[in-house]
């Protein structure tokens, strides 16, 4: 699988809410091969607002320069598909167009969205009618639209597919989340229903701790009875966060000790990359660290994790 990084994990980088950008637009597909030995981006439109055709051009061929391209874009705000008033239905889809327009300018192959609309026949009948007209212009520039699931009629799997199956066309699909996955009575079934419809899945993390050294054999403390422990010296302090953060920063790899993946924190992970690969699923998880603190650091921990994850479950086969 390909792990990518979502925008929106270092948006205090690129889209500050205050003071200027530390990082531009058009060089974040740099900075996220560069820093964080990621080979893949997802946009989001609040951080694209104003943008642009030049800018989203541009970003695009900084992707193709870094060997980092944007692979997808999301809406961030919900689309009233299903709204039985016309007007509200038609914003939907002319604002989901722009967003098809703009990932094509990007050099995407997926965007995602999010349905507003009642569990009702209604409902139903309203959103596939308006998601037609999207994927008509998705498939003519070769788009994928993946739907997100949200309250109301694409909560459950079976109704989002239902959609899908109803809506018809090789350009539409699922975008599953983690976090929305964990919230689930049975996460992985839940993922399992979902995965075989996505192109793009949102391994979204909440944040990480460290985990516990292996101890050393020959004793509690890792020495041979009878032998005296070894003096510490101030180099021996066992490193940070953000001592591992600085030295991947600073490409200094040989001196990084060889220690276990960060633990995350809310729900196991493995499980949930477990549910996906059992699909048969080989496509993108892209990185979205919505916890506190620096989101550089936790992009970071979380591929480490999401790799230790794939790893594990590849053991196993």
């Amino acid at each position: 699988m390909l792990l990518s990084l979502n925008i929106r994990s270092i948006r205090e980088l690129v889209s500050p809410k205050r003071g200027r950008a530390k990082v531009a637009l058009t060089d974040a597909p740099r900075y996220t091969r560069e820093e964080l030995g990621l080979h893949g981006l997802t946009l989001t439109t609040d951080v694209l607002k104003g943008a642009t055709r030049d800018v989203l051009t541009g970003i695009r061929d900084s992707g193709d320069k870094s060997g980092c391209a944007v692979l997808a874009l999301t809406e961030v705000e919900a689309q009233k598909f299903g709204d039985p008033s016309e007007a509200k239905g038609d914003a939907a889809v002319q604002r989901t167009l722009r967003v098809v327009e703009a990932a094509s300018l990007l050099g995407c192959n997926s965007c995602g969205v999010s349905v507003i609309a009642k569990d009702t026949e209604e409902g139903f009948e309203l959103a596939v009618e308006r998601l037609r007209r999207v994927v008509e212009r998705a498939e003519s520039l070769e788009i994928n639209l993946l739907l997100a699931p949200h309250d109301g009629l694409t909560a459950e799997p079976e109704r989002l597919t239902e959609l899908i199956k109803k809506v018809g066309g090789f350009r539409i699909g699922t975008l599953p989340d983690f976090e929305a996955a964990s919230g689930q009575g049975d996460p992985t079934t839940y993922l399992k229903r979902l995965t075989p419809y996505a192109s793009v899945v949102n391994a979204s993390t909440l944040g990480f701790t460290e985990a516990e050294p292996e101890p050393e054999s020959g004793g509690s403390d890792g020495k041979a009875k009878g032998e005296e422990p070894a003096e510490e010296e101030d180099d021996d302090r066992p490193l940070t966060p953000e001592d591992l953060a600085a030295m991947l920063m600073d490409g200094d790899f040989e001196d990084l000790p060889d220690v276990p993946a960060p633990v995350h924190v809310g729900y196991e992970l493995e499980p949930l990359v477990e549910a996906v690969t059992a699909v048969g699923y080989d496509g993108t998880l892209s990185i979205e660290y919505r916890g506190e603190g620096d989101g550089t650091l936790g992009a970071m921990q979380s591929r480490e994790a999401l790799e230790a994850a794939i790893e594990a479950i590849a053991e196993r086969k």
